[in-house]
C-alpha cells in the first residue's frame, strides 16, 4: 500500500512537472509571437510647420482666454489656437491641416507649460480627413516632445511622439516645425 502511495506521489509530481514545461512552453511561445507581431508596425515620419498668427492680429490663430497677470506673469494662462499646418516654413506654402487645441501656463518659472493639440489633416494626402492627438510639456527655449496618444480615422490607434522647434518668431506671430514619429497598432 505504502508503494503504491509513493508511485501515485511520483506520477502526480511528474504531471504537474510536465504541466509546468508545457505551460511555460505555451507562454514563451505566445511571448514569442507577440514580439513578431510588434515588428510588423512601421514607424512613420511627418514633417511640417506649425503657423501661429498673434492675439490682436488680423487672422489671429491664438486668444488668451484666462488670465491672472499677477506682478507680469503668465503663470496660470490658458490659450486656445487654431492655428495653420503647412508644408513648408512660409506661409504661402501648401495649407495641410490645422492644429487645435489649448495651451496652458503651467510653469512658475515661465520656462513651459502643457499642451493638448489636435492636428486635423484637410490636405495630407492618405492622410486627410484623420487627425493626430498629442499632449505633453512645450519649452519656451529649444526643442519640445510630446506624446501622440492617439488619431482617428487612417490614424486610429497612432501612438508615438511628437518632436517641435521654433523656427522664427516675429512681433505678428511664429513658425514651428513639427517631425512626428509613430506607429498604429491594430
Amino acid at each position: 500500500m505504502e508503494r503504491v502511495l509513493r508511485l501515485k506521489t511520483a506520477a502526480m509530481a511528474a504531471v504537474a512537472r510536465s504541466s509546468s514545461v508545457a505551460l511555460m512552453m505555451l507562454l514563451i511561445t505566445c511571448c514569442a509571437v507577440a514580439a513578431a507581431a510588434g515588428d510588423d508596425h512601421e514607424l512613420t515620419h511627418l514633417h511640417f510647420y506649425f503657423h501661429e498668427v498673434n492675439a490682436g492680429e488680423p487672422n489671429a490663430s491664438v486668444v488668451n482666454v484666462a488670465s491672472l497677470h499677477k506682478n507680469g506673469s503668465t503663470f496660470g494662462d490658458v490659450n486656445v489656437f487654431d492655428s495653420a499646418l503647412r508644408e513648408g516654413p512660409s506661409p504661402a506654402s501648401r495649407l495641410i491641416g490645422r492644429a487645435q487645441g489649448i495651451g496652458v501656463h503651467a510653469s512658475l518659472d515661465e520656462s513651459g507649460g502643457l499642451t493638448a493639440t489636435d492636428i486635423v489633416f484637410s490636405d495630407y494626402g492618405e492622410y486627410s480627413g484623420s487627425t493626430l492627438s498629442t499632449t505633453g510639456h512645450f519649452n519656451v527655449s529649444g526643442p519640445s516632445e510630446r506624446s501622440i496618444v492617439g488619431g482617428t480615422g487612417k490614424l486610429r490607434f497612432a501612438r508615438g511622439y511628437m518632436i517641435s522647434e521654433l523656427l522664427s518668431s516675429t512681433d505678428t506671430g511664429i513658425v514651428v516645425v513639427f517631425d512626428l514619429y509613430f506607429t498604429l497598432s491594430y
